[in-house]
């Protein structure tokens, strides 16, 4: 779980759902190369362990352990080399999944309790009349209904744009570099990687990595171009052709990381995009679009959504069918109108995202 929230955090209860709910899919016997090997976050510089000593990791993992040395290369399998690193925080907890993987068994599973889903058919608007929703376009023809949730991810704002509503939320690019087979153990927990270069601010970019299939998925949290090349523009269908700037950046970072040598070790990639949304206070977007009867959405949720979409989803159906919800108190805290009006466009937005990121990454205020 994320240590970023605090111990009374909202989020916590969202992120055990979260957690327990993918380890229910693979108790279940669905295949979603589920793995419980926890969470490292591993701080190559004395500066990156002094920011990172002060984050709430007894309230995100009560488990949560300090390593150093030989504990952080034996538990890794002897791909961190401890002995360059300053130390580590463990958490246990953490646990990761293939998201692909996911939406099949979602699908069968919904499919199973009589659900339709509609393939190849996007949704090209929300239909509404009198402040009522009534249903959604597509190309194909409308599907009406009473009730609508946008979902759907960077799109969100382009859906709800035409009924006048700004959503408080802004795409960064971000991008992901997938290995062949490399030879990793399976064992091998997520890894957060903070301080590779010491003499640059923040110590450099964040790099998070995994185990896949043998080999590495691993990105970083980039502020270079393409970072902000979808601000107030609109999201094409594809992302695939976006410049790839970002990846040569987190490339740079990744040949300093001789902690971890499989980053560097030469081996064909494959590279994907992502458009994650930010919010101005990092809470997602969840509950009531203001002004219509019907219509809600769900996103914003500053790139945690994987670990945070079926606590939301299940808060959010409650919400809909019975008014109330059993997961958290309310709905309050991610309220798509909270910031009340006081921003108009995403450039707007970006200013306390860029604040909060750069708080983040080089441990100060960005003033």
């Amino acid at each position: 779980m994320s240590p970023l929230h605090g111990a009374t955090s909202p989020m916590l209860p969202v992120e055990r759902y979260g957690l327990e709910f993918y380890a229910g899919l693979h108790e279940a016997g669905y295949d979603v190369d589920y793995r419980r090997n926890g969470l490292l976050w591993v701080c190559a510089s004395e500066p990156a362990w002094e920011q990172n000593r002060g984050l709430s990791w007894t309230a995100a993992d009560p488990d949560s352990v300090t390593l150093t040395g030989d504990r952080i290369t034996e538990l890794t399998g002897g791909a961190v080399h401890g002995d360059l690193v300053r130390a580590a925080q463990y958490l246990p907890s953490g646990a990761q999944v293939t998201t692909a993987k996911v939406a099949a068994a979602m699908a069968d599973r919904i499919t199973g309790l009589g659900g339709v889903i509609d393939t190849r058919r996007p949704v090209t608007g929300v239909r509404a009349d009198g402040g009522r929703v009534t249903g959604v376009d597509t190309p194909t023809g409308p599907v009406e209904c009473d009730s609508v949730v946008v979902a759907a991810g960077a799109w969100n704002a382009e859906l709800l744009r035409p009924h006048g509503y700004f959503l408080p939320a802004v795409p960064q690019i971000t991008s992901r570099i997938i290995t062949e087979p490399i030879g990793l153990p399976e064992t091998l927990p997520v890894l957060m990687l903070m301080g590779t270069l010491p003499d640059e601010p923040g110590g450099g970019t964040v790099l998070w990595v995994r185990w896949h299939d043998g080999g590495l998925l691993w990105g970083g949290m980039y502020t270079t171009y393409p970072r902000n090349v979808l601000v107030d523009r609109p999201v094409p269908g594809r992302l695939d052709e976006l410049p790839t700037d970002g990846v040569l950046e987190n490339q740079r970072v990744a040949r300093a990381a001789r902690y971890l040598p499989a980053l560097s070790r030469r081996a064909s990639i494959r590279v994907k995009h992502g458009a994650p949304c930010y919010t101005p206070d990092d809470m997602a977007l969840l509950g009531a679009v203001p002004g219509f009867d019907g219509l809600y959405v769900m996103g914003g949720d500053n790139e945690l959504g994987v670990t945070h979409g079926p606590g939301f989803g299940r808060a959010l159906a409650e919400h809909i069918a019975l008014g109330r919800t059993e997961l958290v108190a309310d709905l309050e805290p991610w309220r798509p109108d909270r910031f009340a009006g006081r921003f108009s466009t995403q450039s707007e937005v970006l200013v306390p995202v860029s604040a909060s990121f750069e708080q983040l990454v080089v441990g100060e205020s960005a003033a």
